[in-house]
């Protein structure tokens, strides 16, 4: 008896170690659809919770929307397991039913009147990907002003005349939403988490319209390398400031112009805005009307898109805020904009 128990007991090894390469190459259960995001009359976000193959996430037959919704494209992000589809119209406020690859079960969409996106780096945004962010340093020897420090974690404005550059790409976004209206952009805001402040005291920081186009620095607090912003220039030694470190600001000059562009200025005369910075560790949210004029202005006009520049008006201390290298996503720069979905 103990024989055939032991004969059995192989025989069961020897059948599990045949087989088991065949169970583990199975495919996992495919991945589940989270969420779908109507993002205006022809664009539908779709959030997954796994990675999707593009064959199965490009495939139009794979979705089907009901009623009377026509595919047009699918387009993958595999590396925040989304996936973006492109419709004909939705209507406002009528109810949708979504079936997404793999699965039986649909999910309600409704197209709201108005609706909120983000632009910035990580899961956490609507549109990830499109952000550049860097800091020109001017340090208090002058000897080094080439430096930059486009690959840190923190961005810099101080009393020295060091500053910071952040842009949001927002171009490829708009145009496969189908929001291509400047006056559908309602209200648009910026989001920096300030990580460091040597000074509980009060500082403004202004920004202003940057005006020619510049290179995030790839450096860590380096001499900067070709084609990289630097005290001097905006591409090093190819496009310099008219007056380093981009400070030619002439009057009448706003940045609402197409003119205001041609290469005579670096930044806008005029101020966009302010923030007052009072303690570390918190957000600060930068807003005002012509910010959002200038998102309009982009919208219509995306080859001039070069962001803001931010600088230290009123202070004392340096403030350190968080850049799109920070480790931790929710504290890196974030562009709001709430919109009319429909034209």
């Amino acid at each position: 008896m103990k024989i055939y128990r032991s004969v059995t007991d192989k025989f069961s090894i020897f059948l599990f170690l045949l087989f088991c390469p065949i169970l583990a190459a199975n495919p996992a259960d495919p991945p589940k659809l989270l969420q779908a995001i109507p993002l205006s009359q022809t664009a539908i976000q779709l959030q997954f919770d796994g990675q999707l193959q593009s064959e199965v996430a490009e495939d139009l037959n794979n979705y089907h929307i009901a009623p009377d919704v026509q595919l047009e494209y699918a387009l993958l992000d595999p590396r925040l397991n989304r996936v973006l589809l492109l419709t004909s119209p939705l209507e406002v406020e009528k109810t949708y039913h979504l079936t997404p690859p793999n699965s039986q079960t649909g999910i309600v969409i409704t197209l709201p009147p108005v609706n909120e996106i983000t632009f910035g780096a990580g899961d956490a945004v609507t549109f990830s990907g499109g952000l550049q962010d860097t800091t020109l340093i001017v340090n208090k020897d002058r000897k080094t002003r080439n430096n930059n420090a486009g690959a840190e974690p923190t961005l810099l404005c101080d009393p020295t005349g060091s500053v910071f550059f952040v842009t949001f790409d927002l171009y490829d976004a708009f145009e496969d939403m189908g929001i291509r209206e400047p006056t559908q952009v309602l209200e648009a805001t910026i989001s920096l988490h300030v990580q460091q402040c040597e000074t509980d005291a009060a500082q403004t920081v202004i920004f202003r319209r940057v005006l020619i186009p510049w290179r995030e620095g790839r450096g860590v607090s380096e001499r900067a390398e070709d084609n990289e912003l630097t005290y001097n220039s905006a591409l090093h030694r190819n496009l310099p400031w008219n007056r380093p470190p981009a400070q030619a600001m002439l009057s009448g000059i706003d940045g609402d112009n197409e003119s205001d562009y041609n290469g005579s200025e670096d930044v806008a005369h005029r101020i966009d805005g302010t923030c007052e910075i009072q303690g570390a560790g918190k957000p600060y949210t930068f807003k005002s009307e012509l910010l959002t004029d200038a998102v309009r202005f982009w919208v219509a006009n995306p080859d001039y898109n070069y962001g803001y520049l931010f600088a230290l008006q009123d202070g004392s201390a340096p403030i350190v805020f968080s850049s799109k290298e920070s480790d931790d996503e929710n504290l890196r720069p974030i562009l709001k904009i709430r919109y009319q979905t429909v034209n």
